[in-house]
């Protein structure tokens, strides 16, 4: 009875069975496939079906594989999985379970007979009576047909290597070839019963006769076929010397080929001792021969396809490890021809240890299990490749074997390299990355635990990396930041590494040293290798590094401990001036527990109103008048006391907290000159610090339109103080700022002048009203003093520019009357007044009641 597979397909709410009677299917959610599936987890093209006919006398059917993807070696994006496995390819059997990508989308494999595909398997006791006639006098059953159908196992094998054959010639001239095996005296009517009914084999003729010659049953196909079977009995080809050959070798079961004019038949005939007669199943030889044709064409029709497939095929005997057949991808893969293929064995093109590559096969031979894993195969040329392979274990030609499907992944390899490498290295500079320090301070942290040896770790950073980016653009700093890198790996061992942290900060390992002075060899080496300019984009640039170095085991036992500790050696360094280098301490950690306590502390300062203002007042040299106050703020911490500016401050800088605190300064001060002038001192002025971060957020202008605003001060009565850092900073965002304050009629103080690089450039394009002189001049001021002739010229400057001078820091009589001689304007410092609170500024203010202050010239 002819065979049908079909492929039940389920997925959201549809349900579909397709009857496989092509060659090829293809599955996916593009409309060109010949199996739609229209779900979210199926790729356009998810799978194929193929059709497959093997040279195999016990399985004269067809059978389909089904492969990931197309045939061109795209995979599907979610995978193919059969009875929950992921598999690449697989030969499928009856039940089998296809999930495509999930368990949304589903197929499930079946082969039923015929008469099954629209009649969902008719009942077995109907396929009996339409096979049976029969032809005693009484019309009763020959047979009991209620014997068990489902065996547990097929026997494999009727006809074996002990077969002995015998010719015999009839009165009609019809060849006779007689075939009779002894093992098959075993078999049972049951397993006859089974071949006979089975919808795996044809429908095909039964006659039973008696020991005495008798024809007792016919079947329709047999009556249909040998309509003279009747009329010629056992003269007939197929029942000629039938009987006789059983009783010669009194066996149970004779297997004869039986050739009548163009036909050929296989007939089984087997002795039943209960009813004692003799049953024949006669099988149509002819068919057999077109099935093999059908299956030899079938077969070369799959060679054909798996020659233009894409990925790389070959076939491995499981016992020798010979290769017995490879398509076109894989010779091409390799460089041989398919004559030099056949020559080698899976050991000649497997670059892997054997005994890897055994245990494999050997799991897969056991439990009948796909395997998919990287590989490395063998070019002709002896180059190695990259390959993905997928091993499976398929029947072919009659016998197992191991069949390689290979995917070149050499591209892939690349690419997760490149992305490996990109992982652990600054794409900048190529050193490697803090993911990489980290990872081989570990391993040295390893070692030198287990040999007892030291090891160092050193932070750098560039002294004034920004001003560089700020002045000369991100370009050059870019370039800098590669030629620093160059010249720290030339002053390195070759064991030692040195990674980019981050910004303008290196970090370096010293994997193993003997004590403290190698550290400080290689830091001497470091600043000695700097002090050479770099030349870049015809730019002539002179840095410095600051280096903080931490020492294992001394300074810490574990990676964090050793680079936090180098971490602030380097904050020490910079706070001495850098270019230079220090060793980790127990005064520095106890420095840095004191700035982080700080910055904790700060972001709640402004909250609990632990922020005060002070104010010193700021004198005309000549007459002795009150022009103005400074507001200089101070923290007052219940616990902590008084905490001044130059503590507090640069925390606030670095943490933002300074343009909240900054606010706060200009509402207070702005809002107290106010209550001054109300009380009479009307020409009042009030001096504020604006700090850089203020200076460069593009809304300083509105928040001090809204403070004036709001205090209903006016704006020539509130003087900011600018620092030349501050402007260099973002020069064109300082300049645009500073620009519209003064059309405002807010004057500017450039603070600290004499410290920086006091430019004259800014002098001239920018709305300056007043300059001070930075104290450190004038702590040292006296008659020999060289200071002398830099506040003359200071003065002088002034004086061109028509902007006015004031000298803070003033402490001394002395100081006082040298100022006056350079016509300096204006005086702010102790000898007059400290630091004063509201209370005893508006005291001090009351006490001078002519807005002047009493000076002895």
């Amino acid at each position: 009875m002819p065979i049908k597979h079909i492929l039940r397909i389920e997925f959201k709410s549809v349900k579909k069975n397709f009857l496989l009677d092509k060659n090829t299917y293809t599955i996916g959610r593009n409309a060109s496939n010949t199996i739609i599936l229209h779900d979210r987890v199926v790729s356009r093209h998810h799978a194929t079906l193929l059709r497959i006919q093997y040279k195999n006398n016990h399985q004269q059917e067809d059978v389909f594989w089904i492969v990931d993807g197309d045939l061109q070696g795209n995979r599907s994006t979610n995978g193919l999985f059969i009875n929950g496995k992921r598999c690449l390819s697989h030969e499928l059997k009856p039940g089998d379970m296809v999930y495509f990508g999930g368990i949304e989308a589903t197929g499930k494999y079946d082969i039923v007979n015929d008469s099954s595909v629209d009649k969902n398997q008719d009942d077995f006791q109907s396929l009996i009576k339409e096979n049976k006639q029969d032809f005693s006098q009484n019309n009763q059953d020959i047979y009991d047909y209620n014997l068990k159908y489902n065996l547990e196992k097929d026997k494999n094998t009727l006809v074996n290597s002990q077969e002995t054959q015998t010719t015999l010639v009839n009165s009609q001239e019809t060849q006779t070839t007689l075939v009779v095996n002894e093992e098959l005296d075993k078999l049972t009517e049951e397993f006859l019963f089974r071949l006979t009914y089975s919808p795996r084999f044809l429908p095909h003729p039964i006659i039973e006769i008696s020991l005495e010659g008798k024809i007792i049953y016919l079947n329709k196909i047999a009556q249909t076929k040998f309509s003279d079977l009747l009329t010629k009995g056992m003269e007939h080809p197929l029942l000629y010397l039938l009987i006789e050959q059983f009783k010669k070798t009194k066996n149970k079961i004779v297997v004869r080929e039986v050739q009548q004019n163009r036909e050929k038949f296989t007939e089984y005939a087997h002795y039943l001792s209960e009813s004692k007669s003799i049953k024949v199943y006669v099988f149509d030889f002819s068919k057999r021969q077109k099935i093999e044709t059908s299956l030899k064409e079938s077969e070369e029709k799959y060679r054909a396809v798996v020659k233009q497939i894409s990925e790389g095929l070959f076939i491995v005997d499981v016992k020798t490890k010979e290769i017995l057949e490879a398509n076109d991808a894989y010779l091409k893969l390799l460089g041989h021809t398919s004559e030099e293929i056949l020559k080698l064995k899976l050991y000649d093109v497997v670059s892997l240890d054997r005994k890897i590559l055994e245990k494999d096969l050997e799991r897969i031979l056991i439990n009948k299990v796909d395997l998919v894993r990287e590989s490395i195969h063998r070019h002709k040329n002896g180059s190695l490749i990259n390959v993905e392979v997928s091993i499976s274990l398929i029947s072919y030609s009659s016998k197992q074997v191991f069949c390689f499907a290979v995917r070149d992944i050499t591209e892939r390899k690349r690419t997760e390299e490149l992305l490996r490498y990109q992982a652990f290295h600054d794409l900048l500079t190529t050193l490697p990355n803090r993911k990489f320090f980290n990872e081989q301070l570990i391993i040295a942290l390893a070692n030198a635990k287990r040999y007892g040896h030291m090891l160092g770790v050193m932070f750098i950073d560039l002294d004034r990396f920004k001003h560089i980016n700020d002045t000369l653009g991100h370009t050059v700093g870019d370039q800098l930041l590669q030629e620093v890198a160059k010249r720290l790996k030339s002053c390195l061992r070759a064991g030692d590494t040195v990674s980019r942290w981050g910004g303008d900060e290196f970090i370096i390992l010293l994997h193993q040293i003997n004590n403290v002075e190698n550290a400080a060899k290689v830091a001497n080496r470091i600043l000695k290798k700097m002090e050479k300019p770099f030349i870049l984009s015809k730019h002539k640039l002179h840095i410095s590094l600051s280096i903080g170095i931490s020492i294992y085991p001394s300074d810490g036992e574990n990676p964090e401990n050793l680079i936090k500790n180098a971490d602030a050696a380097l904050y020490k360094t910079k706070d001495s001036g850098g270019s230079y280098y220090h060793f980790y301490n127990s005064e520095i950690t106890l420095k840095s527990k004191e700035i982080f306590q700080l910055e904790n502390l700060l972001y709640s300062a402004l909250e609990k109103n632990q922020f005060h203002l002070y104010y010193q007042p700021q004198v005309n040299i000549k007459t002795g008048a009150i022009t103005g106050m400074e507001a200089l703020l101070r923290w007052k911490h219940p616990r902590l006391g008084t905490i001044y500016p130059e503590k507090f401050i640069p925390l606030a800088e670095e943490t933002g907290l300074i343009e909240k605190i900054g606010e706060w300064v200009l509402y207070q001060s702005c809002h107290q000159n106010k209550i001054w002038q109300d009380l009479g001192w009307e020409q009042l002025k009030i001096s504020v610090n604006i700090s850089s971060r203020q200076l460069q957020k593009p809304n300083l202008v509105s928040i001090i339109e809204q403070v004036l605003t709001e205090t209903k001060l006016q704006p020539k009565y509130l003087e900011l103080e600018i620092t030349e850092t501050a402007i260099i900073q973002n020069t064109d965002i300082g300049c645009k700022t500073l620009n519209q304050l003064e059309k405002m009629g807010v004057r500017i103080s450039m603070d600290d002048f004499g410290r920086g690089y006091s430019s004259l450039s800014y002098l001239k394009n920018l709305p300056f009203h007043k300059i001070k002189i930075h104290q450190g001049f004038i702590k040292e001021l006296d008659n020999n003093s060289e200071d002398i002739a830099i506040i003359s010229a200071i003065v002088a400057l002034g004086k061109g520019f028509h902007i006015k001078i004031i000298a803070e820091g003033v402490e001394t009589q002395e100081q006082l009357q040298l100022l006056d001689a350079l016509q300096c304007d204006e005086m702010q410092g102790y000898l007059f007044s400290p630091p004063l609170s509201v209370e005893n500024a508006t005291s001090f203010l009351k006490s001078n009641s002519t807005n002047k202050v009493k000076i002895d010239l």
